[in-house]
């Protein structure tokens, strides 16, 4: 007998059902908040590579090679603004409806807030190496590769957080990018991240969409 007096014995879920049950339920909540992810990855993608392209030209007009110019890099600032509001009103509105753990939360509200604190840490490194020293012109290539670098661990961080195999995947092609992008001259490193990081995000981006579907 069940404990719900409109209940009878019959309409009583068994284990494998109510395992079943909360397996869909699972699901359907993941296939929600992931359905989001490939416009996300599509925003950033076309946003690193304007960024990077815009910074390419630029530092391509300098003879020798200088640091970008403050209309080029508020350019930039634009289009991170621009990606990063489109991100979050996606990141929203897949999250409409839905009511997640506190740890979820918080484990959110970190990883975002990583992402500013990570490449201000960044910036802030390499003023620091020209203070001490550094030609100024090397910031165009030492610190495009850092902050790539740190993208791959931030993307490898998500697909551990919010399992996600094209996430790991992308991290790890991020980090080899941001190491070889070093090795590339002033300003075609910039170039080289253009096309090879922002064409993985989109690339990426379409394998998320197929994997958030084959997970429905």
């Amino acid at each position: 007998m069940t404990d719900d007096p409109e209940m009878t014995d019959d309409d009583a879920l068994s284990p494998a059902d109510m395992l079943a049950l909360a397996e869909q339920q699972q699901r359907r909540i993941g296939a929600q908040l992931g359905a989001g992810v490939p416009l996300i990855l599509v925003a950033w993608g076309v946003a690193w590579l304007a960024a990077y392209l815009v910074l390419y030209a630029d530092v391509a007009g300098h003879e020798p090679p200088a640091g970008a110019s403050t209309g080029a890099l508020f350019g930039v600032a634009a289009i991170v603004a621009v990606a990063a509001a489109v991100s979050a009103i996606i990141g929203i509105r897949s999250g409409r409806g839905l009511r997640g753990t506190p740890a979820g939360a918080l484990a959110g509200i970190v990883y975002g807030n990583l992402w500013w604190l990570g490449g201000a840490a960044i910036v802030l490194i390499g003023q620091g190496l020209v203070l001490a020293g550094m030609p100024g012109a090397l910031l165009v290539l030492l610190s495009p590769a850092m902050l790539t670098m740190f993208a791959g661990l931030m993307f490898l961080a998500a697909g551990l957080i919010w399992p996600a195999p094209p996430m790991l995947v992308l991290g790890c092609w991020m980090l080899v990018v941001g190491t070889a992008s070093a090795f590339f001259a002033i300003p075609s490193n910039l170039l080289f991240l253009a096309l090879a990081g922002g064409g993985g995000l989109l690339g990426v981006a379409i394998w998320a969409a197929l994997w958030v579907r084959s997970a429905r």
